[in-house]
């Protein structure tokens, strides 16, 4: 498995902004053969917010790429964020259970 992550300045105004834009971004993700999952981890200021896309293979992540960023990049200026960095990771560990 494969990871984009997207890491955001944010305000507690922006941070919500981003949560509402999650309903207009994920039927996009989800129509991308090799999408697996998304992540939103958030500093407990609101300062910072981290996005993670979790991608099948390395084959899927490359051809998301442009419009992953593209899209990413949109996001935030919709939400009025800052971004900091856009990167890609192979996901060599995963245990997770994660609920709401």
């Amino acid at each position: 498995m494969f990871a984009r992550i997207h890491t955001l300045e944010t305000t507690p105004e922006t941070h919500d902004r981003g949560i509402e834009l999650l309903d207009e971004l994920l039927p996009w993700l989800r129509e991308h053969e090799g999408f697996r999952g998304l992540v939103r981890l958030a500093a407990l200021d609101r300062s910072r917010t981290v996005v993670i896309t979790f991608w099948s293979d390395e084959k899927a992540l490359a051809e998301t790429a442009e419009a992953g960023r593209g899209m990413g990049a949109l996001a935030a200026e919709v939400a009025g964020s800052r971004p900091i960095a856009v990167e890609e990771y192979e996901v060599t560990f995963s245990e997770a259970e994660l609920g709401g």
